[in-house]
């Protein structure tokens, strides 16, 4: 029996900036990833997303060995640049091979290879995942770099890759929503559209186009306050069709 493929429709499209209007669609490149990265202290990926590079192929060579993306299709479950970036993410979180060889439908001992490896090259992961149990354990609650706290009434058992995946998730929320407010405040021209965790949907008039996105990226250069710093790079996608066709 052939698998059949099923393209499912791009909703985006069904939503058109108005008249005279562009619609922009503003991203934190690598935003979950790189509040880890601080969290834990880890100075080798910290210096790798400040110099631009591409961090799944970095992370997959890091693992695999250098090249090892270079004549794959990074869009295939089957690459390991797709594979790098699933297990990357599911290991920081604090899954465990069994659970991200599941995600890809791979083998548990190649995850626990993969894991043995990432903590290998990236102990500082480690450290911060145990330092975040310990809290969990003692305090009932994980806190952010902007001093939000979340507090567990349940069981302790079991809640640490929820606990972990809170700390990012919560920040990145709050960086988004400081420049959302200061978009709205600053730039009266932005009609400000959608949240979406860590990226920002809106419309400008064409005659801003393209000058605007420049003070656009300058009001969304939030400090996330560690003691060094992190400002979490803008991208921003633009149409005067919709939001689907922003390219």
């Amino acid at each position: 029996m052939v698998a059949k493929t099923i393209t499912l429709p791009n909703v985006r499209r069904l939503f058109i900036p108005d008249p005279g209007m562009i619609i922009a669609d503003a991203d934190l490149s690598g935003a979950d990833a790189q509040v880890v990265a601080w969290e834990a202290g880890d100075e080798k990926l910290k210096a790798a997303f400040r110099s631009g590079i591409k961090i799944h192929k970095f992370n997959a060579e890091t693992v695999y060995g250098k090249g090892i993306c270079d004549n794959e299709d990074t869009s295939s479950p089957l690459s390991r640049y797709y594979k790098t970036k699933k297990w990357v993410h599911g290991t920081n979180y604090g899954s465990g091979a069994k659970t991200i060889a599941e995600a890809t439908n791979d083998p548990i001992s190649e995850a626990q290879e993969f894991q043995r490896i990432w903590f290998k090259e990236h102990p500082e992961i480690k450290a911060w995942q145990e330092r975040i149990s310990h809290e969990l354990q003692m305090n009932r609650f994980v806190r952010n770099a902007f001093g939000f706290r979340r507090y567990y009434f349940e069981r302790i058992e079991g809640l640490l890759p929820e606990a972990l995946a809170w700390i990012p998730q919560s920040t990145v929320a709050i960086t988004i929503n400081k420049g959302l407010l200061n978009l709205h405040r600053n730039l009266k021209q932005v009609q400000l559209l959608l949240q979406v965790h860590d990226s920002l949907v809106f419309q400008y008039p064409k005659s801003e186009h393209p000058h605007i996105l420049i003070e656009v990226k300058k009001q969304l250069q939030i400090v996330i306050p560690y003691p060094d710093p992190l400002i979490i790079p803008v991208n921003i996608k633009t149409s005067d069709k919709s939001w689907g066709e922003c390219a």
